[in-house]
């Protein structure tokens, strides 16, 4: 029968017309534009996560919006996108059976605050993980955290991986090892990192029920935004490049709520604005201009520290504190750490210049973490 599927679900058998329906007790899914290119999504990530034809493509195009790419964020990425579009899709076909949004047809941004409150909160939160584990060893707070063992993995206020190690932890068994889970910073974030597993599933269906009552275009944008927004707070945290376009944009979607005009973008670009503030604060306020302060955790053995230019070394129970008056960029400085360190201690925090990532603009570091 043209334009007829047939579909038996532990229920009656059922005739649809136009097109591909499954039906399931009161509820009917239609196979549409939205569905489709979600199963596309989640298959393209599939792809790229088993294979390597691909995967250096997508990342490249992804680039901007994720802040580095890496093989592992495009996959959640994709996966992200894909799921919210089939169950977007999904909730708007049945919205009169699901009965989420009550009878305010504005109920629904109720819905998207929550996720945007809880975004935040969560950021802050991973904040202060940061900070907690620089007070336990007495450290700086404008320090980058690199653990050693057993994968090589970086932290900081700037740029947290606190939240990542959770993730990491659950899905070292079944990615591929050449993806960097940062699962090694876990044992310095647990168990506070623990919190982004309810926190993420709140987002995730918050916005989810946020999105789904609003216009096609701007629901499609904000299935981009709450994707990116949960990126970046679990890699990369409240300053991250993919935590700032994507809660900014779902604060424009927001306050929008399925409008235009240019005045909704008032509110959104001076949260995102006091955001911004914070971080270059901290980045240029927290630099170091003069010296670099290297903190090894449990050196059990010793290094040549002669390319470093050590003027000071002080020892402070299982710390060994090297003052370094190295004028090499901190890009390349930490790339040489890792590799003096690298099976020879636990860890290691090192102040950072931000300045030298403007002299040296053309400096790069290949870091599988990010």
């Amino acid at each position: 029968m043209r334009n007829k599927l047939l579909i038996t679900l532990l229920y009656p058998v059922k005739y649809f017309k136009g097109g591909i329906f499954i039906k399931l007790r009161n509820l009917e899914i239609k196979i549409d534009a939205p569905i489709i290119l979600g199963i596309l999504l989640i298959l393209l990530g599939i792809f790229i996560l088993e294979t390597n034809y691909i995967d250096s493509l997508v990342t490249q195009l992804l680039w901007i919006l994720l802040e580095g790419s890496s093989e592992g964020k495009t996959v959640l990425f994709l996966g992200l996108l894909g799921s919210l579009f089939i169950l977007s899709s999904f909730i708007g076909q049945n919205e009169n059976t699901l009965k989420i949004y009550k009878d305010n047809s504005d109920y629904h941004l109720k819905y998207l605050k929550a996720a945007i409150i809880i975004l935040f909160v969560s950021a802050v939160i991973g904040l202060l993980i940061e900070i907690h584990i620089r007070m336990q060893y007495d450290v700086s707070l404008f320090t980058i955290l690199t653990s050693m063992d057993p994968n090589t993995s970086t932290t900081s206020l700037m740029h947290s991986h606190a939240y990542k190690s959770v993730l990491g932890f659950f899905s070292n068994s079944f990615v591929p090892s050449h993806v960097n889970t940062g699962s090694s910073i876990l044992k310095y974030t647990f168990p506070f990192a623990l919190i982004i597993i309810p926190e993420a599933i709140s987002i995730y269906f918050l916005g989810l029920f946020g999105l789904s009552k609003l216009p096609v275009y701007h629901r499609i944008l904000s299935v981009i935004s709450l994707s990116l927004a949960i990126i970046g707070l679990i890699d990369g945290g409240m300053f991250s490049q993919p935590f700032i376009f994507g809660f900014g944009l779902l604060l424009l979607m927001y306050y929008a709520n399925g409008r235009y005009g240019f005045k909704y973008f008032i509110k959104p670009v001076v949260i995102i604005g006091y955001i911004l503030l914070i971080g270059i604060i901290f980045e240029i306020g927290g630099s170091n201009m003069d010296t670099h302060t290297l903190t090894v955790i449990n050196q059990t053995e010793p290094i040549g520290m002669t390319q470093y230019d050590v003027i000071n070394v002080e020892k402070k129970d299982n710390m060994i504190v090297y003052t370094l008056n190295s004028t090499t960029p901190d890009k390349q400085l930490i790339r040489e750490i890792f590799q003096s360190f690298k099976g020879k201690s636990d860890a290691t925090f090192m102040t950072w210049n931000f300045y030298t990532y403007i002299d040296n603009p053309n400096t790069h570091v290949h870091i599988r973490q990010h």
